[in-house]
């Protein structure tokens, strides 16, 4: 019961999964989906996850270095080993893990390189939510939806706004930082002081990763470079579909990605095995695309491509470095209560 949101995840998992295997209704048209696939388009997939990869080292490598110097090839070995690590270990403990390899590397302090990767969560919000609000707005919604039209591009002009409110709701916290965690502190104090001291604590680390707000032009890069890294994600996406006989449009393939931002979001097993596989086989039924069979055929070969390549480069890289994932997993676990070095 000490791990009672791993066992949460695992049951939530399961669920979608079987929820998501219930939908098939001839299995031999899911088996064969397998078969008729066109293998060929594996290749580009897979080079095409290793550009987003590499586009995704480039964003952090490049909000790292507002701060301080570290070697790119740093940034990208802690960048596989975190997804790694997100794959197979629970309550995303990549994203510590990340940071304490990049530490160990660099002989640095991992609390500014977490303040980053806060930093970098926060673009990608932003830039998927107004990659959301395109797609509500410029989504031709299928006939036998035709009943969600209005609502849905009202949805998207909603995004647009949360992500626009969030930009400022950032600016006001790096401007008026100082009155905010006395705020702050006043709302946390009836929770205690662990709650109260651990919650300051994490609102001063988030606070220093947003010295990039004060550099304008440094902002607008990073701007640039999280659209770059939503673009290239599409490219996996658009190759599966071809490997299935598809010729997704750009707003349908944005759909997807966004889809599956929101099902990797959901607190489930390491991997988000189920909410994934669930979420892309209802977004192409709304699409109108492939039959509940060959969606979850769809879904599974393009979770593999996110989950299996990461992972084994991980662990192999976590083998060359000397590293041992279990006592890297111990140090995540204790990151909040002190600055490892």
């Amino acid at each position: 019961m000490k791990n009672w949101r791993l066992w949460a995840g695992l049951i939530i998992s399961a669920l979608f999964l079987w929820f998501a295997f219930h939908q098939i209704k001839d299995w031999n048209a899911f088996f064969d989906s397998f078969r008729r696939i066109k293998y060929w388009v594996l290749i580009p997939t897979l080079l095409g996850y290793i550009v987003v990869m590499i586009c995704r080292a480039w964003r952090w490598h490049y909000i790292i270095r507002s701060q301080l110097k570290v070697r790119f090839s740093s940034t990208f070995m802690g960048l596989i080993i975190c997804y790694m690590a997100n794959n197979i270990l629970p309550f995303r403990a990549g994203e510590f893990i990340r940071s304490l390899a990049v530490a160990r590397r660099e002989k640095m302090s991992f609390s500014p390189l977490m303040a980053t990767v806060v930093v970098e969560r926060i673009f990608d919000t932003l830039a998927i939510l107004i990659f959301l609000a395109v797609v509500m707005i410029r989504l031709k919604v299928p006939e036998q939806h035709q009943e969600l039209n209005q609502a849905i591009h009202k949805g998207g002009m909603g995004a647009l706004a949360l992500a626009l409110g969030l930009l400022v709701s950032l600016y006001a916290f790096y401007f008026f930082r100082k009155p905010a965690l006395k705020l702050a502190g006043a709302a946390l104090k009836p929770f205690g002081k662990r709650v109260h001291g651990t919650g300051l604590k994490e609102l001063e680390k988030f606070g220093q990763g947003l010295g990039i707000l004060g550099r304008p032009a440094r902002l607008v890069i990073t701007m640039l470079l999280s659209f770059l890294v939503w673009l290239v994600n599409l490219t996996p996406i658009w190759a599966v579909g071809i490997g299935f006989g598809l010729k997704l449009s750009l707003i349908q393939t944005m759909f997807l990605l966004v889809l599956g931002a929101f099902a990797a979001a959901i607190p489930a097993a390491p991997g988000f095995w189920g909410t994934f596989h669930l979420i892309t086989q209802k977004g192409m039924a709304f699409l109108g695309l492939l039959d509940p069979a060959q969606a979850l055929s769809f879904a599974i070969v393009l979770h593999s491509f996110y989950f299996f390549p990461t992972t084994i480069a991980g662990l192999i890289l976590c083998w060359r470095e000397g590293y041992s994932l279990s006592e890297l997993e111990h140090k995540a676990e204790s990151a909040g209560e002190k600055d490892p070095e």
